[in-house]
């Protein structure tokens, strides 16, 4: 199977995904749930990340560039990228969930169980989107709520496993009960772990528009695809060069992510959350034209954040693209979003 026939598959299988959780009803759950979070709370205009969860503030060497750093290397954000789970996902809620409970400067206590009851009917499960794959000819899959809940375990754990969460009832019957979130900038360790604190505005960090949340984004981008529209809003946020671009060394060595990684800004695009100016001379492999002369020296794409793209619900905008994928191959945004000529 030749790459092109690879990513297509993978795309239909992701599209099979999002039509039935849509479809079931779980999706528009899950963003009113997340409405609710916010608006029972402080109803935050972002979630702040502290910027080291994002990118090293010191450029590390990498042997390959388009691999980006080692896994045990990498900042928080770019280590849990998995074809499998939702660890990143999930803590990214944890993170929204901080903000809507706690003020900056404030450690945020978790009282939302994993697993919703009579007396906490508010849960984790109803906060994520997750979908449950059925292999043809294999074991018969568990129900949705007990997927949904060995999911949520399964991130908690690798949660913890990278200084992210602690289990102050490890060794109990209920191991999970009342995790608490570590601090968000991987500084943790085993013998030192550092409870969580909303970050305050002059802590270096990145704003991640509340809608992110509210409106089924979190649940519904890959996660490269999602490290990789953190790393945008940081150049955006954060700039370092006079324009919005980042260098294969940059990415590589400060985000700690492959090329791969830095390619979804197609899909980015397609989906209409950002807008890419395509760098001259720049071939689909990502290699140059006249590499290596002063004529020819490479040019890094452009990208902003478009300005209401993130204000839209998510399932509207991905399924039409998918399906455009799907049919013909290539990352097209809709007519109805394209608002250059």
């Amino acid at each position: 199977m030749n790459r092109s026939t690879t990513a297509t598959a993978k795309v239909r299988a992701r599209l099979d995904a999002l039509t039935t959780l849509r479809t079931s009803g779980a999706l528009a759950a899950v963003a009113d749930a997340a409405e609710e979070l916010a608006s029972r709370g402080r109803a935050p205009a972002a979630v702040r990340i502290r910027r080291t969860y994002l990118r090293h503030d010191e450029l590390r060497h990498v042997d390959r560039e388009r691999n980006g750093l080692p896994r045990a290397e990498q900042p928080p954000a770019a280590r849990l990228i998995a074809p499998r789970g939702v660890a990143g996902r999930f803590h990214l809620l944890l993170l929204f969930a901080a903000h809507c409970q706690a003020a900056p400067g404030h450690q945020w206590h978790n009282r939302i169980p994993i697993e919703p009851d009579s007396t906490r009917p508010f849960s984790w499960m109803g906060l994520l989107g997750a979908h449950a794959r059925h292999t043809p000819g294999g074991p018969r899959v568990a129900s949705p709520r007990v997927n949904k809940s060995r999911q949520i375990t399964e991130a908690v754990k690798k949660l913890h496993e990278h200084q992210l969460l602690e289990l102050p009832n490890a060794g109990t019957s209920r191991p999970f009960r009342d995790f608490q979130l570590l601090c968000d900038s991987g500084a943790s360790t085993k013998a030192a772990p550092i409870p969580y604190k909303v970050p305050r505005a002059a802590l270096p960090g990145v704003n991640v528009p509340t809608e992110f949340f509210t409106r089924g984004w979190v649940n519904l981008l890959t996660p490269s695809e999602t490290v990789s529209y953190l790393m945008w809003l940081d150049i955006n946020q954060n700039p370092v060069h006079h324009e919005p671009y980042v260098t294969g060394a940059e990415r590589a060595g400060h985000f700690g992510l492959s090329r791969d990684a830095y390619e979804t800004h197609r899909q980015l695009k397609a989906f209409g959350l950002i807008d890419v100016e395509v760098a001259a001379g720049r071939y689909d492999d990502g290699k140059y034209a006249d590499y290596g002369t002063e004529a020819g020296r490479p040019i890094c794409h452009r990208a902003t954040l478009t300005p209401d793209g993130i204000t839209r619900d998510a399932a509207g905008v991905i399924e039409p693209v998918l399906r455009a994928f799907a049919a013909h191959g290539t990352w097209d945004r809709p007519l109805a979003l394209r608002t250059g000529p």
